[in-house]
């Protein structure tokens, strides 16, 4: 029987270290923790009892972070979740007032702490303070509680279902390049590779990606923009609800997946400049389900009859806007607001200056594993209540062995939740997402469909030409044995009536007496 419960919320493990120098700092007088250095003495349901916090003592920083990213990688390896960790620091270009300003660690932090670790900075002088403990607990609490909320956010209606097979799609389209000017090539590898990687990568637990790009020189409008006083042209709402054309060539070849279609359109030379509805002058819109368009305006001084190759740079802009499109469609969670920017490393121009949005977290895994967790579970039992409903309804519905196993497969899967949900998110995510895929497998097996879609009314309309020629036969035949009992039953009658009468007349005449 399929319990009714949907797994608790898996238990997390956050784990922090001390900077040497603040705890040498610690050591000589400076109140680094104040008396009480159980940071999750105050954090709210449901952290209070699954969030542990553990001190390192390892002397070499070096090593101590090597051995985590080997452990980390070894614990995705077997399957297990790596701890989420806290890394208070003493970095005297941080801000030196109150209050704490923590943000996450990523791979072009100017630190030596892993990625993707929570991290608290303070300076030396902040290290003296009486009330650093205080500050430093309220900063650690109210980062963990934003990074891990402890109510999950609905997956939206304009977020792709869940489907572990994906394929993300970036098209340029040339409105019409015989006109000139337009886009003949792009970097897409290395847009990809410095605004996708680093979210796609971590996401290979939930999603299987598959990228394909392509250039098109004909994509015409099936509508006129509205041309504004000062020229420019404009894309009012209902305009952009048929924007996209069917005469494009978007469909992918080589997948049945479902894909996400990131679409850099090219006006044509006569449409320049193009602009969507609004006093920003926005040059994007998102497509629910389906992907999301960004208009690249060539700059007015490029000849009209060049055409051009986008640059990494030129690409830095549509592509952080892709990135941001692409969390919205799969429901991925983004950093809380609340937290700050992660400080780079001295370079000629910043990740952050280009517009390439922050590495995907491990904070920021956790939560969308636990979304796409509850979502396939839940997705999982309606699956498996509608096949129950549809045998009720549908009584010569067959099952075969084969789906047989695969619903008493995705019962296992949905009954195995609660105890993998207490070995981590990851554990149980890969279990829902099994249930959901064995459970839909059933759903859609050729040999329920064909009974699904062959109602009483298709099994007449099909029959009944069958069997009309020998109905009418049939019914002529009875027809005719019908008349013919009815004339023998009316000369049965006829031949009873005349011996009757006889009779009667007989007894009816008087009787003579003879002298």
């Amino acid at each position: 029987m399929l319990s009714p419960l949907l797994p608790s919320r898996p238990a997390v493990l956050v784990g922090y270290d001390i900077d040497r120098a603040a705890a040498a700092r610690r050591s000589t007088g400076g109140k680094l923790w104040g008396s009480n250095p159980q940071l999750t003495s105050g954090l709210p349901y449901p952290h209070k009892g699954l969030v542990h916090c553990r001190r390192g003592g390892h002397p070499e920083p070096a090593r101590r972070h090597g051995a985590d990213r080997r452990q980390a990688r070894s614990d995705r390896e077997e399957g297990h979740d790596a701890p989420l960790r806290v890394h208070i620091a003493v970095d005297e270009s941080t801000k030196p007032e109150f209050p704490l300003e923590p943000y996450i660690q990523t791979d072009y932090g100017h630190l030596d702490v892993p990625a993707g670790t929570l991290v608290i900075p303070l300076t030396s002088r902040q290290t003296k303070d009486g009330m650093l403990g205080t500050h430093l607990k309220i900063a650690a609490i109210n980062s963990i509680h934003n990074l891990l909320p402890a109510n999950l956010p609905t997956v939206p209606n304009r977020a792709l279902a869940y489907q572990p097979n994906v394929t993300l799609s970036f098209v340029v389209l040339n409105e019409d390049a015989s006109e000139g000017s337009y886009v003949e090539g792009w970097d897409v590898e290395a847009a990809i590779r410095d605004h996708f990687k680093p979210t796609l990568e971590p996401l290979a637990p939930l999603f299987n990606f598959s990228i394909e790009s392509q250039v098109l020189y004909h994509a015409p409008l099936t509508f006129e923009p509205t041309q504004q006083e000062d020229g420019s042209w404009a894309v009012d709402d209902e305009q952009i609800k048929v924007f996209v054309s069917e005469h494009w060539n978007l469909d992918s070849k080589s997948t049945n997946n479902p894909v996400l279609r990131f679409m850099l359109f090219v006006p044509s030379a006569k449409h320049r400049p193009m602009s969507l509805p609004g006093t920003d002058a926005s040059d994007t819109f998102l497509l629910p389900q389906f992907g999301s368009v960004v208009i690249l305006n060539p700059p007015s001084s490029l000849k009209e009859d060049a055409s051009y190759h986008l640059t990494e740079s030129a690409l830095d802009q549509p592509f952080s806007q892709f990135t941001s499109d692409f969390y919205k469609l799969l429901a991925i969670p983004t950093l809380p607001e609340k937290l700050h920017p992660c400080p780079e490393k001295k370079a000629t121009k910043t990740r952050a200056s280009r517009g390439v949005s922050e590495p995907f977290s491990p904070w920021q895994l956790d939560t969308a594993l636990r979304m796409r967790h509850l979502e396939n579970a839940r997705e999982a039992r309606k699956t498996l209540g509608g096949i129950v409903r549809l045998i009720d309804k549908i009584e010569e519905m067959e099952i075969h062995a084969a789906v047989r196993e695969k619903i008493l497969g995705a019962i296992a899967k949905l009954e195995q939740l609660p105890a993998a949900a207490k070995e981590g998110v990851l554990a149980s995510a890969l279990l829902s997402r099994d249930a959901v895929g064995l459970a839909n497998e059933a759903f859609f097996d050729p040999s329920m469909m064909g009974l699904l879609y062959f109602p009483d009314q298709h099994k007449f309309a099909v029959y009944a030409p069958l069997f009309a020629p020998i109905g009418v036969s049939l019914v002529a035949g009875l027809v005719k044995e019908i008349r013919a009992w009815k004339a023998r039953k009316k000369a049965k009658k006829a031949q009873t009536e005349p011996a009757a009468a006889s009779v009667t007349v007989e007894k009816d005449m008087p009787v003579q007496k003879v002298d």
